[in-house]
């Protein structure tokens, strides 16, 4: 998949030449799939056939990175399998650790998932989870600044690997980057700096109220909806996280009609270049569904 074919998502924007021009179209579901070997990829497969997940990000170990990329038959084969239905697949890396230095080149795990790619054409993009807000040195304030540097640094060098093979790249970004303007993002904040650095972002929100995503994410919806790009609003499935930050309790025959509801509604308040809702995780949407 090349950046012009990203309409493929059900999000359906118009691309040419790097330019975004968002159109009004109905919000889709994504899924994040994790701790899950390829050889689950049938099981996975149906479970997103089933329940309208049209793209997945795919979490691959580093021996499945390896084999992907000396063209293992078994694993090609549940690439093909993942991929039926028209969905789309992105490979996914990313980790603090990036951010603690510089760098001019992409990390390990991201050059083997373009190795692989550039062997055997196995992804559709890549989707970076960095989180560089949850570093000690960034929540005490002691090295934000550089922290916030080499993030973009990194992205940017991601991203310029992955345009050579034409594979968009998208990035997860929290919240409180919306209020943050590191000096390295020349006047922006770091939200902007880094939606402007790649093609696609996932909102980790993970709000399951109305009122707190509002407080909670709105300055971070009005920038992603400035930047007119595709972007994904995150909703957490996970058991024991804090009160007001999981779907986790709600019954099985409410989730896809919550879920369903607050696209509806961000679409509606910040325009057409939402791409529709990203949900973490699969393991856990599983248990709540009671599909295991």
């Amino acid at each position: 998949m090349n950046r012009a074919q990203f309409v493929g998502t059900a999000s359906a924007f118009a691309l040419a030449g790097g330019a975004y021009t968002a159109r009004a179209a109905t919000p889709s579901r994504s899924l994040w799939v994790w701790r899950t070997a390829l050889a689950e990829a049938s099981s996975v497969a149906s479970f997103a056939q089933r329940n309208g997940f049209r793209l997945i990000f795919l979490s691959v170990t580093s021996a499945e990175r390896s084999a992907l990329a000396a063209g293992d038959a078994a694993s090609l084969d549940a690439m093909r399998v993942l991929k039926g239905g028209e969905r789309l697949i992105y490979g996914v890396a990313g980790d603090p650790s990036w951010v603690k230095h510089g760098r001019s080149e992409p990390p390990e795990s991201v050059r083997d998932l373009l190795g692989a790619h550039r062997q055997h054409g196995v992804f559709d993009g890549l989707a970076l989870d960095v989180e560089p807000h949850t570093l000690p040195e960034w929540k005490d304030g002691t090295e934000q600044t550089v922290l916030a540097k080499n993030y973009l640094q990194a992205v940017g060098v991601i991203r310029s690997a992955a345009a050579e093979l034409d594979l968009p790249v998208l990035a997860t970004v929290h919240p409180t980057y919306a209020k943050y303007s590191p000096p390295a993002a020349n006047g922006a904040t770091l939200l902007q700096a880094v939606g402007r650095a790649v093609d696609a972002t996932d909102l980790m929100a993970y709000r399951n109220a109305e009122n707190t995503l509002e407080s909670f994410g709105g300055a971070a919806m009005e920038q992603l909806a400035a930047l007119a790009k595709p972007w994904w609003l995150g909703v957490s499935t996970h058991t024991g996280s804090p009160a007001g930050t999981s779907f986790a309790t709600l019954p099985p025959n409410r989730f896809f009609p919550a879920i369903d509801a607050t696209a509806a509604e961000v679409a509606q308040r910040y325009g057409g270049a939402f791409a529709g809702i990203s949900v973490e995780d699969y393991r856990n949407t599983l248990a709540l569904l009671g599909q295991g």
